[in-house]
């Protein structure tokens, strides 16, 4: 009687079977999967729209909107060290001509950056393994991206353009890397890839350019020396690294050719060494940094605070404890490099071009003179989702062997319970938004400022109100070649005749205790003179004269703010 009824069993299953064909059961589960896909981009756009906009997103979308209307080459652009011009400007251009020039398209643009991202970190993170195994190296991975932590993890993950969204196309790289078979074309198409993210994004190098030089030249030469291997049976990790070395020079080429052309000018990447009394600052920076990233910042956390770890409306307490869950991530990423690093010779070069990029990247931070603040965090954004790969592909059979199955579903049931605790949490506008209506209805439409609030009402009003950023001095202003485009301060073009000042970002975000919006009035009367009239709206100053400013700034052009803090 058991054995019939198993038969039963077994028979109703393969009639199943034979009712849905495998193409039937692959459209299922494609279905199922763009249903999680598209709720965590609605998820993560709500997450972005937590923290308030700033003019470094601002910049990328008014770029995006000239490119859009046919300045393919961004020409009289001078943009900051990164370009972002083959990534996010053209992902920025491709929503705006659906959602036109507003505040939404960096909000939109960072949460299909993160969902993509979520995607690319599975996907590498499962590699060539199916079926459970398969499945339990993907959670483990997207877990740890899963619950970006509130204030400034979303402001380095789910807002302006800042390193991460390069992670995307250099994952993309490494999927087709540990896909691909030995073949010719594929340094080749390497090489081409990493050409077209270097373009953007100098970062690269650091995440994987030189990893790729490093990595490949000593797996060869190790191979070689201890395998006894021939020279030339490591010519596809020869290849590799020369793709490395290959992509850096026709990348500089190709912008150095782009500015030639009369296209964007982009400033020079600070190289310089940090001096040794501050490597212990940097030290604690990075730290701090790497926890903020992961989640798992648990120091200084507070209700509503935007210049480090925040809590929301649930207070301090449930705040910490998010984040001391968000450390089991930050413990099997390291775990993950731990044994990518002892397994450096072995077979998986994905694994070891992942731990590679993480201690490249770290280290050149660390040297450097970058990290002042939490918010230079976004140098080593990479770190992240180089982690949580790593975790996910090597550690999936220890977990499974240890019987910790059970104890990484309930700390992910608490990952999602911190994502949809954040999608809880208010909207927030930018300081800069209540203005806009007040200079529309005063038939104000072009005037000067500081970088602070110039970008971002431009982009708030669509275009409407457009404020554009000198270079503020006692001895008269000039324009401010950072971010900006030359025409903008042609007084043959343009009419500017007011000067708008804000002491509201004084006060909030990682402007907090700087005047970074005020115009010094010693600046102001060097400059124009007294204004014809001033008037106060709120926490903005408005000063406006009976000329065209524009006809008065000196040159030639500076990249630096001047006066302003």
């Amino acid at each position: 009687m058991v054995r019939q009824q198993t038969e039963s069993g077994a028979d109703v299953r393969e009639a199943a079977l034979r009712r849905f064909p495998w193409w039937a059961w692959a459209g299922a589960g494609a279905g199922a999967a763009a249903v999680v896909i598209a709720g965590l981009f609605l998820c993560y756009l709500r997450l972005s729209q937590t923290y308030a906009d700033g003019s470094d997103g601002a910049d990328q979308a008014l770029q995006a909107w000239d490119m859009l209307h046919g300045n393919w080459l961004l020409s009289g652009w001078t943009v900051g060290d990164v370009a972002y011009y083959t990534t996010e400007i053209p992902q920025y251009a491709l929503i705006e001509l659906f959602r036109g020039l507003g505040p939404s398209v960096v909000h939109i643009a960072a949460a299909m950056t993160y969902t993509l991202l979520i995607v690319f970190v599975g996907l590498v993170a499962r590699g060539q393994a199916t079926g459970r195994d398969g499945v339990v190296r993907a959670l483990v991975a997207i877990g740890i991206l899963l619950a970006p932590q509130l204030g400034n993890g979303i402001h380095l993950l789910l807002q302006q353009p800042d390193h991460l969204g390069t992670q995307v196309p250099l994952l993309a790289i490494l999927l087709f890397l540990d896909r691909a078979p030995r073949r010719w074309y594929v340094p080749v198409t390497v090489a081409v890839l990493l050409t077209w993210v270097l373009v953007s994004d100098r970062v690269a190098v650091f995440d994987a350019a030189a990893p790729l030089v490093v990595v490949c030249v000593i797996r060869a030469l190790y191979a070689v020396a201890r395998k006894h291997a021939s020279l030339a049976s490591q010519w596809f990790e020869l290849s590799l690294a020369a793709a490395g070395v290959v992509s850096f020079g026709a990348s500089t080429l190709i912008t150095a050719a782009i500015t030639r052309a009369g296209g964007y000018t982009g400033l020079p990447l600070k190289m310089v060494p940090t001096p040794l009394h501050l490597l212990s600052t940097h030290l604690v920076l990075a730290l701090e940094g790497i926890l903020n990233i992961y989640g798992a910042d648990f120091l200084g956390v507070s209700r509503g605070n935007v210049l480090g770890p925040a809590s929301g409306n649930l207070g301090t307490a449930v705040g910490v404890v998010i984040a001391l869950v968000h450390l089991v991530g930050i413990g099997l990423a390291i775990w993950g490099v731990g044994r990518a690093l002892r397994r450096f010779f072995g077979d998986d070069l994905i694994a070891s071009l992942l731990a590679a990029g993480i201690i490249i990247n770290l280290a050149a931070y660390v040297f450097s003179i970058d990290p002042v603040t939490l918010f230079d965090t976004r140098e080593i954004l990479a770190l992240l989702p180089f982690g949580a790969v790593l975790a996910g592909r090597l550690l999936s059979g220890s977990l499974t062997r240890a019987r910790l199955e059970p104890a990484l579903i309930a700390v992910l049931a608490c990952y999602v319970a911190a994502l949809a605790y954040g999608v809880a949490q208010p909207a927030v506008s930018d300081n800069e938004q209540p203005v806009i209506g007040w200079l529309e209805a005063h038939h104000l439409h072009t005037g000067l400022g500081t970088y602070t609030e110039a970008n971002i009402i431009t982009l708030d009003s669509g275009g409407q109100v457009a404020i554009r950023t000198p270079t503020w001095r006692t001895t008269g202003a000039v324009p401010r070649a950072f971010e900006s485009k030359a025409s903008w301060y042609d007084p043959r073009v343009s009419y500017a005749n007011f000067i708008i000042s804000n002491t509201a970002d004084s006060n909030s975000g990682p402007t907090r205790g700087r005047d970074v919006s005020v115009v010094p009035m010693r600046d102001v009367l060097a400059f124009a003179g007294p204004p014809a009239v001033t008037y106060h709206y709120k926490t903005f100053t408005i000063m406006v004269w009976n000329k065209n400013l524009l006809a008065d700034l000196g040159s030639p052009p500076s990249a630096l703010p001047g006066n302003i803090p």
